[in-house]
C-alpha cells in the first residue's frame, strides 16, 4: 500500500503540513521520479481502449516557486511509443532512434531529468482549475546507465593500455568459459 494512502485515525493525531501543490509557470524544470504504480485505463476515452496499460508516474520538480509533483501516465501502446521515448530519453536511458528498446522500468524511481511544463485549464465539479502538465521530456545529457563492456574515457595512454587490456582478457575468459561449456 502506498504511504501517502495510509489511514489516519478519528482518535489520533496526524502531522501539520501545507500542501504540496503550486503551480508552476510555464518553462524547463528539473524533476525526480519519487514513485511509478503500474496500472490498467478503465475509463471513457476515444483515444485509449480500456484495459490499456500505463505507468502512472510521480515527479517531483523544482523551481523558483519551490517544490510540486506532477503526476504523467506512460501509456504502453504503439502510438505513445514517440512519448515513452521521450521520457526514457530524458531520464537518461538512451533509446536508439528506429531500433528495439528495452526500458528498464525497475531503475524509473529515482531517475533525475528536465521536462517542459505547461499549464492545463480544466473543469472540476462546476470550477475552473489548473494544474502542471508535462509538455515535454528534454533528451538527457549522459545516460545514467553505462554498458560494462564500454570503457570509459581515460587520461593518459598507459592507464588506456591497462584498461584495454583488461577488456581484451575479460572477454578471452568469457570466450573460454563458453567453449569450455560447449565440451560438456
Amino acid at each position: 500500500m502506498n504511504p501517502e494512502n495510509e489511514f489516519l485515525s478519528w482518535d489520533s493525531s496526524f502531522t501539520a503540513e501545507e500542501s504540496s501543490f503550486k503551480l508552476f509557470q510555464p518553462g524547463e524544470y528539473q524533476f525526480t521520479v519519487t514513485n511509478m504504480e503500474r496500472k490498467m485505463y478503465n475509463g471513457q476515452s476515444d483515444k485509449i481502449p480500456n484495459g490499456a496499460p500505463y505507468a502512472e508516474v510521480t515527479m517531483e520538480f523544482t523551481g523558483p516557486e519551490g517544490k510540486t509533483n506532477v503526476i504523467d501516465r506512460l501509456y504502453l501502446m504503439k502510438n505513445w511509443q514517440w512519448k515513452l521515448t521521450q521520457f526514457f530519453s530524458g531520464i537518461g536511458q538512451s533509446p536508439v532512434m528506429g531500433q528495439s528498446f528495452q526500458p528498464n522500468w525497475s531503475q524509473v524511481v529515482g531517475s533525475r531529468g528536465t521536462a517542459k511544463l505547461n499549464i492545463n485549464k480544466y473543469t472540476s465539479k462546476g470550477q475552473e482549475r489548473q494544474n502542471n502538465q508535462v509538455e515535454e521530456y528534454l533528451k538527457s545529457a549522459a545516460p545514467q546507465q553505462q554498458n560494462f563492456n564500454q570503457v570509459p574515457p581515460v587520461q593518459n595512454n598507459q592507464q588506456n593500455f591497462n584498461q584495454n587490456q583488461a577488456v581484451q582478457n575479460n572477454q578471452q575468459q568469457q570466450n573460454n568459459w563458453s567453449n569450455q561449456a560447449g565440451a560438456f
